[in-house]
């Protein structure tokens, strides 16, 4: 059940022999409404939302700031342990609005690119700070009638070292009852821990499944993303496979284009090679700059050249327009700039 909180205020009404439907109230009230204090919910009696007021919260993150471009926002969030944590919202040109939520507060496995390993890790996010993200953005949303329609776990932290919260998140999300968005408007992104694939295979879940790659082999991958040491090529794309095979749904493979790093030709057709024959869809990603390392950007005309050599041998590849380059779009930026 979503929110320990919630739990308490169950307990509390049990005690105080309040109707066990002011429950779904409450329920309703926060995920159907976007409501954020006890105030807001008309359907209760003043002296119950006075009372509950007095005893809980609705709310475990505070706002800090927010950076907003055309289309995104990024809302940098204080846990009540004094972290921070940030959640981004993309607007699509369709109609989609995608939350990327984080996972983690920063992240152990120090990826020489990112922004977010750059930082000391501190712990792991609960099932309902991850929820409360989404939630979040619902509340932001709710002057223009919009809500939510994606989930993408690419933001701070690894998903699957916090795999059983992540889990219990995504049930929270996909039910009709709390949040209804699609299990195929979900997808998990993991650098590559193998175990938790083969764990989130067994589920049987329509949640999609994209791994963080950025590298063709295992040299190369080894000093982007240590943790490929532990878990090599080999390992990760049987276990990819599998999910392929058993869920009969392709998986994307996230691939940043770092300039002089990983945007040769030669990285080009080894990873050609690497996705044939597979049930794969290889998204390019531009790299985004940020303080925290002195990677560069590739110019345009080696980009298009890295895709068109995958087109070419008819391996399914899209470039994915960069979001929030103008708002410290890169994961971990913003909170790193406030610890």
């Amino acid at each position: 059940m979503f929110n320990i909180m919630f739990d308490e205020i169950k307990n509390y009404f049990k005690e105080n022999n309040i109707p066990k439907f002011r429950i779904k109230q409450l329920e309703d009230a926060v995920f159907k409404q976007s409501i954020t204090s006890f105030d807001q919910i008309t359907t209760f009696p003043n002296n119950l939302r006075d009372e509950l007021r007095s005893k809980f919260s609705l709310i475990s993150l505070g706002l800090v700031s927010i950076e907003e471009s055309k289309d995104s926002s990024k809302f940098l969030l204080k846990t009540k342990d004094e972290n921070f944590i940030e959640v981004v919202l993309m607007k699509h040109f369709d109609g989609r609005r995608t939350v990327c939520v984080s996972s983690q507060v920063f992240c152990p496995l120090n990826c020489k690119f990112c922004a977010t390993g750059a930082n000391k890790f501190k712990r792991s996010l609960s099932c309902d700070e991850i929820v409360e993200q989404v939630l979040f953005v619902n509340q932001h949303l709710k002057n223009s009638k919009e809500r939510a329609t994606n989930v993408v776990f690419m933001g701070m932290g690894e998903p699957f070292l916090n795999y059983e919260n992540v889990v219990c998140a995504i049930e929270i999300l996909n039910s009709e009852k709390y949040l209804n968005i699609g299990a195929r408007h979900i997808t998990v992104s993991t650098v590559g821990i193998v175990p938790r694939i083969y764990d989130f295979t067994q589920l049987g879940l329509q949640v999609r499944l994209a791994i963080s790659l950025h590298a063709p082999n295992d040299n190369l991958r080894n000093e982007l993303i240590p943790i490929n040491k532990e878990y090599p090529l080999s390992k990760l794309l049987k276990a990819t496979d599998e999910f392929s095979k058993i869920t009969n749904k392709r998986v994307s493979f996230e691939y940043v284009l770092i300039k002089d790093v990983n945007d040769s030709v030669s990285c080009a057709n080894e990873l050609a090679h690497l996705m044939k024959n597979r049930l794969s869809h290889v998204n390019l990603l531009v790299y985004n700059p940020h303080e925290f390392c002195d990677f560069k950007k590739p110019p345009k005309d080696v980009v298009l050249k890295f895709k068109k050599i995958l087109d070419n041998v008819g391996i399914k590849c899209s470039i994915r327009k960069s979001l929030g380059d103008d708002i410290s779009g890169a994961c971990g930026q913003l909170s790193g700039k406030r610890k």
